[in-house]
Parts: structure tokens; sequence; C-alpha cells
């Protein structure tokens, strides 16, 4: 049970990390050496884009996010969409919310999560069924990593798997990467951008810590390599990444995550004492 209820708030923190790339290709074909000469200028630009937009995105210190994820492993699929306030400055805090959640065509009940400190909140359906009138239940990150064998606490705040700073962090390992034109996400003016990346060389970009928790990860889906589509605003911060793994992949997935509010304040707080109730 211990381990079950892990892995479900493993899970829910993972559903906003955006391992990256898309795209990328080019025609075969000789060029002109003029053509060539452009094509490698585009190519350099497109790069220092994305690097100009990693180090922008560590000044974020609050955010949101709108996130939907299709997952297809070991013959299940697996939808969900859902919303998350972040704040990573100062001290790191979480809030999620999941409506729903699909499992192979089927529509099951979704869940909440609410992360600060060492302390994490759930809520779902068949918690909320078992103990009437405390649907929240509260875990102890470090206690439920002891008891279950997997170092949440390091997953859940090393990594800061929904960090838009990271994320892009990781698309800088991208050598293919290219600018696709202008479009519109919600309203804002932004720059498209497509690529693919080694994941191993995307690891490569974060720290020792958070390398070898995501290593562990990876290491399980089998995937060396992915696919990106990055929309950048004219403040050079991510407003939108789509990531999903190449077709024919042992874990198909594709997940699409919409950012706002950078820095603006969030309001996350523990659910009320009176609904909430220690896991056991």
């Amino acid at each position: 049970m211990i381990r079950r209820t892990a892995v479900l708030a493993v899970t829910g923190s993972a559903l906003a990390l955006s391992l990256a790339a898309c795209g990328g290709g080019g025609d075969g074909g000789k060029k002109a050496q003029g053509s060539e000469h452009t094509s490698a200028n585009a190519a350099l630009a497109a790069e220092q884009a994305v690097n100009t937009v990693s180090q922008k995105a560590s000044e974020i210190k609050t955010f949101q996010a709108e996130v939907s994820s299709h997952t297809t492993m070991s013959g299940q699929q697996t939808s969900m969409t859902g919303r998350i306030s972040y704040r990573l400055k100062p001290g790191l805090a979480m809030k999620m919310s999941i409506p729903s959640m699909s499992v192979n065509g089927r529509k099951t009940g979704g869940f909440q999560e609410v992360l600060l400190g060492d302390n994490l909140y759930m809520k779902t359906a068949a918690l909320s069924n078992q103990n009437a009138g405390k649907p929240w239940v509260k875990m102890s990150l470090s206690k439920l990593g002891a008891q279950s064998g997997i170092d949440i606490k390091s997953l859940m705040n090393q990594s800061q798997q929904a960090d838009p700073s990271a994320n892009v962090r990781m698309l800088t390992a991208s050598k293919d990467v290219r600018k696709v034109g202008a479009e519109t996400v919600d309203g804002t003016q932004t720059t498209h951008y497509q690529g693919t990346y080694s994941v191993q060389q995307a690891l490569a970009k974060l720290g020792s810590d958070q390398r070898e928790k995501m290593q562990q990860l990876v290491a399980k889906t089998g995937l060396d390599k992915m696919e990106f589509d990055l929309w950048v605003d004219d403040q050079q911060l991510p407003r939108k990444m789509a990531v999903k793994s190449p077709a024919g992949s042992q874990v198909q997935t594709n997940t699409t995550t919409t950012y706002s509010g950078f820095n603006k304040p969030v309001s996350i707080a523990a659910p009320p004492a009176s609904q909430t109730r220690s896991a056991g």
C-alpha cells in the first residue's frame, strides 16, 4: 500500500515533466554554398535563441501551467489534463489539480496534490470514499521514501519537474533546432522552434543530483531520443512546450504544457486540518 501511494505521488508530479524534442530533418539534397551558409546561420540563431530562453527561464520564481499528457506503456494508455501552480523560489511549493484521467479509454476519478516543504497532501476519489469527512491525506516525503524505497523527495524537490528552466535547459542539447515561424499562443505573439535531442545529452545539462534521479526514471522507459516544439514570447520566455517520443518508441508519450503567470503571486496553502488525516 505504501509503495502504491508513493508511485501515485510520483505519477502526479511527473505529469508536468517535459523531456523534449521534435521535428528536425533536412531535405538531404545538395545546396548551393550561399544557401548552406544561410542555413548554418539560421541554425546558429535558433540554438542561441533556445540558450537565451534557458537563461531567462532561470529567473522565474512562480508560474502556472495547463498540462495535457498522453502515454502508452506496456499496452496501457493513460491520458490526463490539469492545471498546476508552482512556486520555485523561495522554497518549492506546488498545487496540482487533475479533474479526471482516462485509462485505456475509460474515465477514472482525478486527483489533487499540494506540496509544501516535506509534506505532500493528496486527495483522490478512492481516498475520499474511505475517509468520509477527511478527503485529504498528509504524507511526509521523507518517511514515504524510506518506506517505499523510492526517493520521492529528491524526485519532486530536486528535479522540480514542471520547472520551465530545467525543461528548456534540456532542450539546449538539441543539434537540429530550427525556427518554424511566428504563431499566437493564448493571445500572445510567439516564435515557434522545433528540434530533437538525445536524452542522455539532455540529462548532461542538468546538475548531478537532478541527472542521477532522472536517469533512474529514463532507464525504465527505454527512451533515447525525444522530439519537441517550443513557443517563445518577445520577453524570451517559454509560453508553450510540446514533447513527444519518436514513432516506434517502446514508450509512446506526448505532453503539452502551456505556461502563464510568470513571477505573479500564487496561492498555495495546506488543506484545512479538519479535512486532513495523516497517512499510516
